[in-house]
């Protein structure tokens, strides 16, 4: 994940996207987290990569 993007943001943003429950709140954590860039909420998301790397 670049540096740019604050290690406790991405910790928010993988709580948020997990507990998630429908599509709704999905797509609301999608725009509260834009910020952080759709590459890296998705990656987050798929279980790709954790907010560590």
């Amino acid at each position: 994940m670049p540096a740019i993007v604050s290690l406790e943001d991405l910790k928010a943003a993988q709580k948020d996207l997990l507990e998630a429950k429908d599509l709704d709140e999905l797509k609301a954590v999608f725009k509260k987290w834009r910020r952080i860039g759709w590459k890296n909420i998705c990656k987050i998301w798929l279980e790709e990569r954790t907010p560590e790397k």
